[in-house]
């Protein structure tokens, strides 16, 4: 999916959903698209390495996604973390 068309899906998906995941602690106006991108690449990063992650965001240069998306577990936003497990069904 081309990412200019992936900003609208995740804030009609925030919009349609406000309530659920704010009942769930997510705050909706901080629901961005690189919230998620940073949150997936990380997760993607420590048991593929980061010629993957960086290919799923369509990086040509790996340092890239290093230096702006793969983050220590601290900094992952926990609740993205939740929804991700439930969705993807860890």
């Amino acid at each position: 999916m081309i990412v200019s068309n992936y900003e609208p899906l995740l804030r009609t998906f925030v919009d349609d959903n406000a309530a659920a995941l704010t009942t769930r602690g997510v705050d909706v106006d901080d629901f961005t698209t690189h919230l998620y991108r940073r949150t997936t690449t990380t997760f993607v990063e420590r048991p593929a390495g980061i010629r993957l992650a960086s290919r799923l965001l369509g990086h040509a240069n790996e340092q890239i996604t290093r230096a702006s998306y793969v983050v220590g577990a601290v900094e992952v936003d926990p609740i993205t973390i939740d929804i991700l497990d439930e969705v993807l069904g860890s």
